[in-house]
C-alpha cells in the first residue's frame, strides 16, 4: 500500500492545492473538469477569446455551439446552456440563438484537466470577466453556476464515494450559511440541499461503507440529480444496471467516475472571486473525508458554530462572507 501524505491541519497556501490523499486513493493525479456559465458575451466572441487565451483553433459546430480544439486546455466546448438550444447553421437557427441568449447562459466546458492546469482555467475565467462576461449576481434573472467534475479517487469501484458524500453532507449547511447563494440560484431547483433524511443517514454511515450502502440511501431519499453535490453520474458509472431503475435515469445523466459539485456560483466580475475560491471549498470537503476523527466531530456538532470550532483553522477555506472576505 502506498504511503499516505500527512493531513494538513491548516489551509494550504496554494491557490489550487492538490487534493488530499483519501484512504481509497491518492489526491493526484486525479483530474477535474470545469463548467462555467455566464452572460453578456456572445458565444462566438467567447470562443474567439478562448482561442486568444489558450490557443488552438475555433470550429463552429452549429448555430449555438463552438469548439476550440487543440488548446492548452484541451478541447473547449462553448454553447448555449439549454436542451432547447437551436441546432443547425441556417438563418433560422441564428435568429433562435439571438433570442435564446437573452434568457439562457453561455457555458464553457473543459475536458478533465490535471489539477495543475486549474491556474490556466482560472486565467481564462479572468479574461472572460475582463471582456465583459457577467456572473450570477450581475442581474436578478441570472442563475449561473460553476460546476467542478472531480474524478473519483477510486474510479473503478468508487470506494471513496460514501466517505466524500458523507463529508459533503456534514459540511453542506455550514457552507451555505458561510456564503449564502444568490437568490436566483436558491429559488430554482438545480442546486437544492440534500433532504434532511438523506443528510442524517449519511452522517450515520460508516466512512468505509461500500458504495452499495450509499446507493441504498440515494434510492430511498433522492429523486433527482438537482443537488449541490450531484452523485448521479458516479452512480450511473459504477452501477449502471441498478441506476437504470432510478427515477433520475430518465433525465440527462452522463455516466462518469466523478463528483459533480454544482453548488458554486459563477461570479465573474465579482471582487475577490476566482475558480480557486470554490476549488478550495471542495478541497475542504475532501480534507474532511480523509480524516475520520474530524468527520466524527462534525457529525456530533450541534450547530454552525460547533462546526466552525471543530474545523479550527481549516474553516478559513470557506470564509464567512464569501470571496471578498477571503481577499480582505
Amino acid at each position: 500500500m502506498a504511503r499516505r501524505s500527512p493531513l494538513p491541519a491548516h489551509p494550504p497556501d496554494a491557490r489550487f492545492p492538490t487534493l488530499p490523499d483519501l484512504p481509497e486513493g491518492p489526491g493526484a493525479p486525479r483530474a477535474v473538469g470545469v463548467e462555467l456559465e455566464f452572460g453578456a458575451l456572445a458565444p462566438d466572441a467567447a470562443a474567439e477569446l478562448c482561442q486568444n487565451v489558450a490557443g488552438g483553433r475555433v470550429r463552429q459546430v452549429s448555430a449555438s455551439e463552438w469548439r476550440v480544439e487543440d488548446s492548452r486546455l484541451g478541447t473547449l466546448k462553448v454553447y448555449l446552456d439549454t436542451a432547447l438550444r437551436p441546432e443547425g447553421t441556417d438563418r433560422a437557427a441564428e435568429v433562435g440563438v439571438a433570442v435564446a441568449r437573452q434568457v439562457v447562459p453561455i457555458e464553457i466546458v473543459t475536458e478533465p484537466l490535471a489539477q495543475d492546469r486549474l491556474e490556466a482555467a482560472d486565467a481564462l475565467a479572468a479574461a472572460l470577466a475582463e471582456a465583459g462576461a457577467e456572473g450570477s449576481r450581475a442581474h436578478l434573472v441570472h442563475s449561473f453556476g460553476l460546476h467542478l467534475n472531480v474524478t473519483l479517487a477510486d474510479p473503478e469501484t468508487g470506494r471513496d464515494l460514501p466517505r466524500v458524500a458523507r463529508a459533503f453532507a456534514l459540511l453542506e449547511d455550514w457552507l451555505r450559511a458561510r456564503d449564502p447563494m444568490d437568490m436566483s440560484r436558491r429559488v430554482l431547483p438545480f442546486t437544492a440541499p440534500f433532504p434532511p433524511g438523506f443528510r442524517d443517514a449519511l452522517a450515520a454511515l460508516a466512512p468505509d461503507a461500500p458504495p452499495a450502502a450509499l446507493f441504498d440511501l440515494i434510492d430511498a431519499h433522492l429523486a433527482s440529480r438537482n443537488h449541490g453535490l450531484d452523485l448521479m453520474p458516479a452512480y450511473a458509472h459504477l452501477a449502471p444496471e441498478r441506476f437504470a431503475r432510478h427515477p433520475a435515469a430518465a433525465g440527462a445523466v452522463a455516466a462518469r467516475p466523478a463528483y459533480h459539485f454544482r453548488q458554486p456560483e459563477s461570479r465573474l466580475g465579482e471582487a475577490g472571486w476566482s475558480l480557486s475560491y470554490d476549488w478550495r471549498r471542495w478541497w475542504l470537503v475532501e480534507r474532511v473525508a480523509a480524516d475520520d476523527a474530524l468527520a466524527a466531530r462534525l457529525a456530533a456538532a450541534a450547530d454552525g458554530a460547533a462546526v466552525t470550532a471543530a474545523l479550527g483553522p481549516l474553516a478559513a477555506l470557506a470564509p464567512a462572507g464569501g470571496p471578498a472576505a477571503e481577499e480582505a
